[in-house]
């Protein structure tokens, strides 16, 4: 659900796109469009109509129709079709593209996004030398609910919460990646300061991973309801691994053949990676509390960056003389 201060942002937004186009905002427009953005999930024109009316009862339905349309028009709302036999319309400022899975039995959406599937969409499309304007992706299908004949709970979540959920507990898990990296490299190097330099960034990585945890609390402290919402953001767990060696595979590397510039050197490729892969991840979404987290912790990686590469720098200084 969108706060205060973004609902006064969109309506100035929309006041504006109003004016450009020689129209008021009117009393009524107002209560449409503020209704509109203080309730989640997929409005049908008449669900809208039926809680403006609850505020205003003079406003008609072709008033809401054609605010929705405008509202789309300028870029505040998307019009969905879920194959129910209603038009749709949901909000997407500051919200991520994302797609739809539909039951066509009890018409229960789930919304999710995989940063992996737009990249193969993109693919495809310069494959075949277009220029993308737009895009949407349902699937249509029967729920676990309906195929066990059960009622389907018809629970409605802010998308933007789930995301940052979703996003928390990518960015909490690369983290612990980090964490245990550092603990068991500073084992396995003997030279005093690159011991201390490693076990330096291990205390900022568990401050960072405590900062996270808190920032978890907090939100299910908004809505413990938020752990039932279906996955939003389907991240690949999998590519964590690529920049953050495991236990085993640090022991391997670390094992007497590697010493504290090789390993230095390790953590700064390592950490310049993570800096970069987190930076384009984020880069994928729009303004939303979910790419915040991931440029943040980008960030972090990168100051981890320099701190190693001040101490490799010296370790060479040192070699050298």
């Amino acid at each position: 659900m969108n706060t205060d201060q973004e609902v006064a942002e969109q309506l100035a937004l929309f006041s504006d796109y109003l004016k450009r186009n020689s129209l008021k905002m009117t009393r009524q427009r107002e209560v449409i469009v503020d209704s509109f953005l203080r309730t989640n999930g997929h409005l049908s024109i008449d669900e809208l109509h039926q809680l403006v009316k609850q505020k205003d009862s003079t406003v008609g339905f072709t008033t809401v129709f054609r605010t929705l349309k405008a509202l789309t028009d300028c870029g505040l709302a998307r019009e969905t079709d879920l194959q129910d036999g209603r038009t749709r319309f949901e909000h997407i400022y500051n919200r991520p593209h994302h797609h739809h899975i539909v039951c066509v039995a009890c018409n229960r959406t789930i919304e999710f996004l995989s940063p992996e599937l737009e990249q193969l969409q993109e693919l495809i499309v310069a494959k075949y030398q277009f220029e993308s304007v737009r895009h949407q992706l349902q699937i249509f299908g029967v729920c676990p609910d309906c195929q066990n004949q059960r009622p389907s709970p018809q629970d409605v979540f802010d998308s933007d919460a789930v995301f940052a959920r979703d996003a928390l507990k990518i960015a909490m898990e690369a983290e612990r990646s980090g964490l245990n990296f550092y603990l068991a490299a500073a084992e396995h190097i003997s030279h005093p300061s690159g011991k201390a330099t490693f076990l330096r960034i291990a205390e900022e990585e568990k401050k960072h991973l405590h900062d996270l945890e808190y920032e978890w609390i907090e939100l299910l402290k908004k809505d413990k309801n938020i752990l039932k919402a279906p996955v939003f953001l389907h991240f690949d767990y999998e590519s964590l691994k690529k920049i953050f060696p495991t236990r085993d595979e640090i022991r391997k590397r670390l094992e007497g053949d590697l010493d504290e510039e090789q390993a230095l050197r390790l953590a700064m490729e390592m950490e310049l990676e993570s800096h970069r892969f987190f930076r384009d991840y984020a880069e994928k979404f729009n303004d939303t509390r979910g790419k915040a987290i991931f440029l943040k912790f980008a960030a972090e990686e990168e100051d981890h960056y320099r701190t190693i590469q001040k101490e490799y720098d010296r370790v060479m200084q040192r070699s050298v003389h």
